[in-house]
């Protein structure tokens, strides 16, 4: 990678080249399960019907399952361990987690609502077993390519897939309109239609292009494919709707042109842009509104569409099985079924991270996201200096924290952006303990070398 001014940066295939050639199975496996499988037939997953069986459904099954063969078949065949060379993540963390999780789920408490069903529990652990399988691939990629080119390859395949997803929103589009420009299944029934609708969640679809925007701005090289790519970007954003990732992106974008902008044009522009909003919105704000609303009344957009009544519900579900939990996936959505007193709409998870944690796997594995969180964030706000490729996953990880507020990666079933979140998450880590790893070797050597004509002097 050439590290230029970060509004000018171009990115060689070469680290990525090497990967795949030296492990084209492995890297187009990953990539496969990064990007996963669209819900291109209509699935209720809201918990108004019990109909785990249906075409998407089976589809995620037989993804996994055939990635998890693979993984396994390579690694035999390799001869070699998951980690080929030594890579710090805080693996602790995340096995302990698991761990909990999966104790969680195994003591799963009946629904008052719901009858127990033994399907429920294999469907839970399945959802953990889909995060353990993205885990092992991105961990076992990243420990197989060298470590100064290990940074550029998360980048690279963040970025990849981001734009794979874009791309097959607007390529469905004409083929299935109805699929992809639509109310989300975990919406109410008067949602307005959004781009995503059923094929893959709005606010997944605003989080993705967020990424693909800023992958395009900060690694295409200057010219029209780079200002076409953040035009169709900004335009993905805009049409979702999803208000949460639009005002988190808004933030972030803010963030990025006056605190890490290297150009004072640039500055100047955002404040210039950001006066020019504020001048649209005073004069246009019947229209901003009606946007904005959604077709909501101001009385759900006042609730933040619903979602304050669903953190009260949580709290008082967390209350009542603090320690604990209700078990990952399923046990957490019918204990938000079992407190819930609205008719109109079944939630299917808390709408919150932490609040979703507590739900799967009780104040323990609350603490344990906390950690992952404040590690990762810390971690990369340190090294956000550093180069592109850093500041790129700062701002990646930054969405996502912004995200967890009304969303969330790892107490909600894999989808989407899971994946995407644990390549932030060991791009980060991973890179930050190389750089340590790196400073002590090169202090070593430093000592050493004035330690040896005082030997030699001796």
């Amino acid at each position: 990678m050439t590290l230029v001014n970060t509004n000018e940066i171009s990115m060689t295939n070469a680290p990525v080249v090497s990967t795949q050639r030296r492990y084209p199975l492995l890297y187009w496996t990953t990539m496969a399960y990064i990007v996963g499988i669209p819900n291109f037939v209509h699935f209720d997953e809201t918990g108004r019907t019990a109909n785990p069986i249906n075409l998407t459904s089976i589809s995620v099954v037989i993804q996994a399952v055939i990635t998890a063969y693979l993984l396994v078949t390579m690694l035999l065949l390799e001869g070699k361990p998951i980690e080929v060379r030594k890579i710090r993540v805080d693996s602790g963390l995340w096995i302990a987690l698991l761990l909990e999780l999966m104790l969680a789920t195994v003591l799963e408490p009946a629904s008052r609502l719901v009858p127990p069903t033994t399907m429920a529990l294999f469907l839970s652990l399945f959802r953990l077993g889909q995060w353990v399988i993205a885990f092992v691939l991105i961990v076992a990629l990243y420990s197989r390519t060298p470590p100064r080119q290990a940074t550029e390859l998360v980048v690279e395949l963040i970025g990849r897939s981001s734009w794979i997803w874009v791309a097959l929103v607007w390529m469905i589009l004409p083929i299935m309109p109805a699929q992809v420009y639509g109310g989300s299944e975990e919406g109410g029934p008067d949602e307005a239609r959004r781009l995503g609708g059923q094929l893959i969640h709005p606010s997944h679809v605003a989080l993705l292009g967020s990424m693909a925007f800023f992958y395009s701005l900060l690694f295409f090289p200057r010219g029209p494919r780079k200002w076409v790519a953040c035009l169709i970007a900004l335009l993905t954003i805009f049409l979702t709707g999803a208000r949460a990732q639009q005002a988190g992106f808004l933030l972030v974008l803010f963030l990025y042109t006056i605190v890490f902008s290297r150009k004072p044009a640039i500055r100047w522009g955002m404040a210039g842009a950001t006066v020019l909003a504020l001048v649209i919105g005073v004069s246009f704000s019947s229209g901003v509104m009606k946007y904005i609303r959604r077709g909501q009344s101001a009385q759900t957009l006042s609730s933040l569409d619903d979602r304050t009544r669903v953190w009260q519900v949580s709290l008082e579900a967390i209350r009542m099985r603090p320690i604990l939990g209700y078990g990952y996936s399923v046990g957490a959505r019918n204990a938000i079924r079992d407190h819930w007193r609205f008719a109109h709409w079944i939630p299917p998870h808390a709408h919150n991270e932490f609040l979703q944690t507590a739900l799967d796997g009780g104040v323990v594995a609350l603490v344990l996201v906390l950690c992952i969180y404040g590690r990762v964030f810390w971690r990369s706000i340190r090294e956000v200096g550093r180069g592109p490729c850093q500041l790129f996953l700062f701002i990646v990880f930054a969405q996502f924290g912004l995200n967890s507020l009304t969303g969330g990666e790892l107490g909600s079933q894999y989808r989407g952006t899971g994946a995407v979140f644990i390549l932030c998450c060991v791009g980060v880590l991973a890179g930050a303990a190389e750089k340590v790893r790196e400073y002590r070797v090169s202090y070593q050597r430093k000592a050493a070398n004035r330690g040896t004509p005082l030997g030699a002097d001796a």
